[in-house]
């Protein structure tokens, strides 16, 4: 059995959805709302979950637009316990060489000036901050855009 995890794309298959929305309502620092995760325009968007042992540690949401080779990453987040540790890890490697795979040629993101402990893990993964977008998020946060170009 692998230790690390597993990482599996779903859709928008509703008993998932219910545990990534309670997985980002508990962890995550701007949850969406109930009709923003039902609003999803499926075609576009890939959402992810990391099991270990059958459980969701975690998930990451991007914007894929087809016929561009640039994805979005909307959200991403894991359980508590296993952040900073080799499942994390695993999740994020194992998100790369996904993205790799779908022919992506680099990750665009948004992470809350404030989120320090984000920043410094994008930042320790080789992201570029491009610039800084004024009042991004609805309580009223300023917002990083960054960059990571994959080496395919």
């Amino acid at each position: 059995m692998n230790s690390i995890g597993k990482l599996l794309r779903v859709d928008s298959q509703e008993v998932i959805i219910e545990k990534v929305k309670e997985i980002d309502q508990k962890h995550f620092p701007n949850p969406w709302s109930y009709s923003e995760w039902m609003t999803l325009n499926w075609g576009h968007h890939y959402l992810y979950i990391f099991t270990l042992e059958d459980e969701i540690l975690g998930f990451a949401l991007f914007s894929i637009v087809t016929g561009d080779n640039v994805v979005h990453l909307l959200k991403i987040c894991l359980c508590p316990p296993y952040r900073g540790t080799e499942i994390s890890k695993g999740f994020w490697i194992s998100l790369l060489n996904e993205l790799k795979q779908l022919g992506m040629s680099s990750v665009y993101l948004e992470v809350e000036s404030t989120n320090l402990r984000a920043i410094k893990f994008y930042k320790k993964n080789n992201f570029e901050q491009l610039r800084v977008i004024k009042s991004f998020y609805s309580n009223g946060g300023d917002a990083l855009t960054m960059n990571l170009t994959l080496v395919v």
